[in-house]
């Protein structure tokens, strides 16, 4: 088993650690040890093992857009079903991912009733969110792609970029398929207002735009 491990310059409190020649029954075993933590995530993909452990920037910046798509989504009285960063994982693949969010929309009333959701049998959710402070360690836009999801949020620095699934890849978009008011543009701009403006406000400012798209 090979290891490398990182220490992202920009975030100095968030690690990564990539290993290979993983089996599926070791990957499985980690995630049943931490099964009642936040942290650290794993993404599995035939072999490869990436562990992320999270800094503030990074934690605050998941929530901010995690919060973003509840605010939209409840302007428009769209039905959002909020998976966090749960385990989604397929044997049958070999592959499994905690994202750093991840929503359910048009798939919601599928899962709405759900205590579990096993990737499996159930759809896997309509919008994942990633937070790269710098350049991920693994490429995972390939296995989401053949874990069926249909749009990824990648905010990279400080843009955010929408991805969705056209065949077995993803192309870059500049609107997104799940909650089609908001842009790149404009997600982008709703985060940098994040970090000047005082909670509350920023709540304010999302709401009152939403309410007249």
């Amino acid at each position: 088993m090979a290891m490398v491990t990182r220490s992202r310059p920009t975030a100095p409190a968030e690690q990564w650690v990539l290993l290979t020649a993983v089996s599926w029954d070791t990957y499985e075993r980690l995630l049943a040890d931490h099964a009642d933590r936040g942290t650290p995530r794993f993404t599995y993909d035939r072999g490869e093992l990436a562990i992320v452990s999270p800094g503030l920037k990074h934690e605050r910046a998941t929530g901010t857009l995690a919060l973003l798509v509840e605010l939209v989504a409840g302007a428009h009285s769209i039905p959002v079903l909020n998976a966090g960063s749960m385990t989604y994982k397929r044997g049958t693949l070999q592959q499994g991912f905690e994202s750093d969010a991840s929503f359910y929309v048009r798939n919601e009333p599928a899962v709405r009733n759900q205590d579990e959701i096993d990737a499996e049998v159930d759809p896997p959710p309509d919008l994942v969110i990633e937070v790269d402070v710098s350049h991920p360690s693994l490429d995972k836009l390939p296995l989401f792609a053949r874990m069926g999801v249909p749009e990824v949020w990648r905010f990279i620095g400080d843009r955010l970029v929408i991805f969705v699934r056209d065949g077995d890849a993803y192309r870059e978009s500049a609107q997104s398929h799940a909650l089609p008011p908001l842009t790149s543009d404009i997600v982008t701009r709703f985060m940098a207002e994040s970090r000047s403006l005082s909670r509350p406000d920023w709540i304010r400012t999302v709401t009152a735009w939403a309410a007249v798209q």
